[in-house]
């Protein structure tokens, strides 16, 4: 539903010069649907004089008088506002709200432009009108309907920069008008979005989603991103532009409904998960007993994840970002699946009592990681299928060939070759390389951090950060695990394992680093995924590895052999807020 005829109403009554600016600026696009020839003159009260000009170039609208014009047409900024919200132009005239001299006849043509009132701001812009920011945003007060905000309650910022720039405060409060100011509110702002005046526009017109500019940085959000994407919400709602995400949203609140307690989850957080964490440890790595009894410590359970928050969050965003999410997490939820499956030939392949021990908590833990992102899938994603099996095949459609080459080429290859020679040491030391060092220790430690420092930084998904974190609790757990398993064996025989684990690491991390690369990057060696830098991402990833390997007393080959593109070094991290 449109509101703009209704919000120019409620403006012309309120706020009359607001409004009269607003369709000013809108003129262009406006007078694009009177029939040509038409040249006529508008004078709206003190705020000035135009020329408006229709002919079979189209329409242009300039400051200024000029003699030679079929009428003039003068009214004051209510009389404008309500000529646009649809009054009749002869009411007005007779009430002496509106003035014409001239040929009278020639303005009925006006009559087409009360229609404009429904054009969006993409289709204003595209037909020639030149917006100001603060009318735009001053607008939002009649723009979003109150009923929409019910249960809501936040203030965020608009910064632009450059000229004609300036920075807008949008206060939400439950049930009543949105309020709009240039000074700061009392209390906190949530969220804070910087643009460029030129993004702003290249924003309003379309030509770029909210989520390609945060792609490519041309969008910087400071605090939540929830309450900024509400608001984005309801102002495409307001021009009647948001119908395919309104019935989007309302098919994944019916799978939601349908979906809560899966897995036997409460579905309300009623009893939160609590955690012993275990004491920093320092000098030589934990035994193997020491990690049993760490995971005996910090066990947790999938289905006491509280996603309430998690539900409302994810129906709000739109496609083209669930999308973007769907593709991060889905790494992880068919990953989960998959060394979880992997993992049994291991356990028959282990060379001690206390490695197999080990190993069987990992494969209890890998399956629980399943059933938390099924969880999460199935409950918030509003996932389409109605079992484990299917959501994942759902998930699966979106990996890249770099995932497929990693796990069925890399990880699943070396499982199905342990499972055929187990008695074989070399190669269950080639498959803890691939399975604890690269893929637990390389991407899935790099992708964990980087997702939970965004979802921590914008107060998304808090169900997903309280699970995912345990996750990569488990998951240090389990690399501690790797790095201990390995570091034995090159003590034992430097020359003959350290090699092997060596022409691991360079066979499988060029290759295995392209899966940080989304779909939407140019190259691999320059990209934004979650608002980061592939430098940081890249740099992560390789000091974590480059760490580890002189644990074991082993040179780490230099990143330009490892990483697709350039890696950003540990001070930069650091002065960019980044993890180190």
């Amino acid at each position: 539903m449109d509101r703009t005829r209704t919000a120019l109403r409620e403006m012309a009554r309120e706020d009359p010069e607001l409004a009269a600016r607003l369709i000013i600026q809108t003129l262009p696009a406006a007078a694009s649907r009177i029939r040509a020839p038409l040249r006529y003159q508008l004078t709206v009260g003190d705020m000035g004089t135009w020329l408006v000009v229709v002919d079979d170039d189209g329409a242009r609208v300039q400051p200024g008088m000029d003699g030679d014009v079929d009428f003039a047409l003068s009214t004051d900024p209510a009389g404008l506002a309500e000529l646009a919200a649809g009054a009749s132009p002869l009411r007005l005239m007779l009430g002496g709200r509106v003035r014409i001299r001239g040929k009278r006849r020639r303005a009925i043509r006006l009559r087409a432009m009360s229609s404009a009132n429904g054009l969006s701001m993409a289709d204003a812009l595209a037909g020639g009108a030149q917006l100001d920011p603060d009318a735009v945003y001053r607008s939002l007060a009649y723009m979003i309907d109150p009923d929409w905000t019910r249960g809501h309650t936040f203030a965020i910022a608009y910064e632009l920069t450059g000229d004609g720039g300036g920075k807008w405060f949008v206060q939400v409060d439950d049930g009543n008008r949105v309020r709009v100011t240039t000074e700061p509110p009392e209390g906190q702002v949530a969220a804070t979005t910087r643009v460029s005046v030129d993004t702003f526009k290249r924003l309003v017109s379309g030509e770029i989603s909210p989520a390609q500019s945060m792609r490519e940085q041309l969008a910087d959000i400071e605090g939540e991103i929830y309450p900024t994407v509400l608001v984005g919400r309801w102002i495409e709602r307001a021009q009647g532009r948001d119908d395919d995400e309104l019935e989007r949203e309302g098919r994944q609140r019916d799978i939601q409904s349908r979906r809560a307690g899966s897995w036997g989850g409460s579905g309300n957080g009623a009893r939160p998960t609590e955690v012993d964490s275990a004491p920093a440890r320092t000098g030589d790595l934990m035994t193997y007993g020491d990690l049993y009894a760490l995971w005996e410590r910090q066990n947790w359970r999938a289905h006491e994840i509280d996603f309430s928050i998690d539900r409302e969050q994810w129906v709000t965003t739109p496609r083209e970002a669930q999308e973007n999410t769907t593709w991060s997490l889905g790494s992880f939820y068919i990953g989960e699946e998959r060394v979880t499956a992997d993992l049994a030939p291991f356990l028959g392949a282990a060379p001690s009592g206390e490695v197999e021990a080990f190993l069987a908590t990992q494969l209890v833990d890998e399956a629980r990681h399943a059933v938390f992102f099924d969880r999460f899938g199935a409950e918030a994603m509003a996932l389409e299928a109605d079992d484990l099996r299917g959501r994942m095949l759902e998930v699966q459609s979106l990996m890249l060939p770099a995932w497929f080459d990693t796990f069925d080429n890399g990880l699943r290859d070396v499982a199905n070759r342990i499972k055929a020679r187990p008695d074989d040491l070399d190669l269950f030391v080639e498959g803890i390389t691939v399975y604890h060092l690269v893929i637990e220790g390389v991407l899935a430690t790099t992708g964990q951090r980087m997702i939970l420092k965004y979802t921590e930084d914008h107060g998304l998904y808090p169900g997903f950060q309280k699970g995912f974190s345990l996750v990569e609790q488990d998951e240090h757990r389990h690399i501690a695990f790797g790095v201990r398993f390995l570091r034995d064996v090159v003590a034992d025989d430097p020359g003959r394992h350290g090699a092997t684990i060596e022409r691991t690491v360079v066979e499988l991390v060029p290759r295995a680093a392209h899966v940080f690369v989304p779909e939407y990057a140019a190259s691999p060696r320059e990209f934004v995924s979650y608002g980061y830098h592939s430098s940081f991402i890249y740099g992560y990833a390789y000091r974590k590895l480059k760490r580890r390997m002189g644990v074991l007393g082993l040179d780490c080959p230099p990143p330009e052999e490892l990483m697709p593109g350039p890696i950003a070094s540990a001070e930069e991290a650091r002065d960019a807020g980044m993890p180190v």
